[in-house]
């Protein structure tokens, strides 16, 4: 048995993965948890998606659920009463805690020195409104929050596929999920309450605008180093090295000096982003003020290469580039 903030009494359904559903829309217009409910029909819920009548049903023997009066189910009623319950919520608080924004390392295939550009904070909310169109998309929640708006997407069982995530994108709006996939389908509104307003572990940044303009500056700032393979006799380096790199006694080779794309770059924080095959991007000669070296000079890929979410991996654009100006020039 548990208990809501009320002191009411409930026995939790059969955890995330059952189907039962414990939100509803009350009478007030509002989303109601079955801990709160009327029992039987005197509840007077009703189904977020048919709208049709509900009933309250709080046995001592099965779990408490809502159930349709007419024996029919939804398939998606409690993905739509979570939406609605999260917009009531934010509505009725006024207030979210977004998660600290970094610049983007989604290009790397491990994860990168990530660079904080805005710590996580709290913000108030002047209006909410919940599945509305905005330009071809239907965002969950669009959130105001001051004279900007913020898109909200709530995960119950599908995340945003890549193409609503374009499309998010082009309307240059960041969007922020709350993800909920993983709670368990009773949870109680205090608990709800929290992870939506207050906690940042369920949250996180599909698209920051802020982030995304300041990473694809960096970038087009940046320069290439293609990596290459090298080894030493005695076996004790070997793997994908780049040469040229611009911080002071780092190893060398031959008088040249060169950094191991899996042992130096990961963690240094002039590597923006990296691939073994490809290179790594590098932000040192700009940050520390050394010239370019000549030979790398023409490794400044177009910024648009990193512009299309639809591109599976943009390293591997990067490295199609890479190859036709290696092609042209002779210089790798």
């Amino acid at each position: 048995m548990v208990q809501d903030a009320q002191g009411r009494s409930g026995v939790r359904p059969g955890g995330r993965h059952g189907a039962r559903l414990t939100w509803a829309v009350g009478a007030s217009g509002g989303t109601t948890h079955i801990s709160e409910a009327e029992n039987g029909l005197g509840c007077a819920c009703i189904c977020p998606i048919c709208r049709g009548p509900l009933i309250a049903r709080q046995g001592k023997v099965r779990e408490h659920h809502f159930a349709h009066a007419s024996g029919d189910e939804c398939e998606h009623a409690l993905e739509t009463a979570l939406h609605l319950a999260a917009k009531d919520i934010l509505a009725a608080r006024k207030e979210i805690v977004l998660p600290a924004v970094h610049l983007p390392s989604r290009f790397s295939p491990y994860e990168m020195w990530r660079t904080e550009i805005a710590p996580q904070q709290r913000y108030c909310i002047e209006s909410v409104a919940v599945e509305r169109r905005l330009g071809s998309i239907i965002p969950d929640l669009i959130v105001g929050i001051g004279t900007r708006q913020l898109l909200v997407e709530v995960t119950v069982t599908h995340g945003t596929d890549r193409e609503k995530l374009r499309k998010i994108r082009d309307l240059g709006l960041s969007c922020v999920e709350i993800d909920l996939s993983r709670i368990e389908r009773d949870i109680l509104r205090d608990e709800l309450e929290n992870i939506v307003v207050d906690d940042t572990k369920q949250k996180r940044w599909l698209h920051n605008e802020r982030s995304e303009e300041m990473g694809r500056r960096r970038l087009s700032e940046a320069v290439l180093l293609p990596s290459r393979y090298g080894w030493r006799p005695k076996g004790y380096h070997f793997g994908q090295r780049v040469y040229g790199c611009p911080v002071a006694k780092r190893r060398t080779a031959r008088g040249k000096p060169y950094a191991f794309v899996a042992y130096d770059c990961d963690s240094c924080e002039h590597c923006l982003t990296a691939s073994l095959e490809v290179g790594v991007f590098c932000d040192g000669f700009r940050a520390l003020g050394k010239p370019i070296p000549p030979q790398t000079d023409f490794h400044r890929p177009p910024p648009e290469l990193f512009g299309d979410p639809e591109e599976e991996d943009p390293m591997e654009a990067v490295g199609r580039w890479v190859d036709e100006q290696t092609r042209i020039t002779g210089v790798r």
